[in-house]
């Protein structure tokens, strides 16, 4: 009683506390397809448990002027290999809206086609668990894989696959349709590769059990 009365004066939550809380809005929220096994495995481990994730995506995202990713909208986006189809067809449906260009301010805005990689985020009960949760991350292929904060120890298992390609400004196509089935092309390149080292961690798992 006392421990606990000291952790409530406190104010912080213990790592079981933390994990449940985090279970709990996980099976509310639910997950990527692709990437659940991944995540169940995790979380049966008695010292990590998942807090965020992304199997992986294709997005089209429209930023209003250079630097505002918080005022970004999504304008499209996939969990998997998307057709060049797709992408003229989602940007097609953006013309005669407001362009968001402005003379005066010399905000000008802009579509890119952003393929990014599977990225998991783990807690981990303390700094040794966090150790072999990397160790874990780089065998598997997922070599940007960090450290991100050291009071909660929370590791980030990420890729290298990313690519991020301006489409269109101020309501203006930059490139022809066939740059785009080339871009298509190797932004599903990639995340298939990505996706497939997500296999690998999988497996590699085990080696924590």
């Amino acid at each position: 009683m006392a421990e606990e009365g000291k952790r409530s004066r406190r104010g912080a939550m213990t790592f079981e506390e933390r994990k449940k809380r985090a279970l709990k809005r996980l099976a509310e929220r639910g997950a990527d397809a692709d990437i659940v096994e991944i995540l169940e495995r995790i979380n049966r481990l008695e010292n990590f448990f998942t807090t965020s994730s992304c199997s992986g995506r294709i997005v089209l995202l429209k930023i209003p002027h250079a630097g505002s990713k918080r005022e970004a909208e999504f304008i499209a986006k996939w969990h998997r290999p998307v057709s060049a189809a797709e992408v003229l067809l989602a940007l097609k449906s953006m013309q005669g809206r407001n362009a968001g260009c402005s003379a005066a301010s010399g905000e000008r805005e802009e579509i890119w086609l952003i393929e990014q990689p599977p990225i998991i985020h783990v807690a981990c009960r303390d700094l040794r668990s966090a150790e072999e949760m990397l160790k874990v991350a780089y065998a598997s292929g997922f070599k940007y894989s960090n450290l991100k904060s050291l009071k909660h120890f929370i590791v980030e298992i990420l890729s290298t696959e990313r690519m991020d390609v301006p489409l269109c400004e101020c309501g203006r196509m930059l490139c022809t349709a066939g740059y785009i089935e080339f871009v298509v092309s190797r932004a599903n390149f990639l995340l298939n590769r990505a996706k497939r080292k997500l296999e690998r961690l999988l497996e590699n798992l085990s080696s924590l059990d």
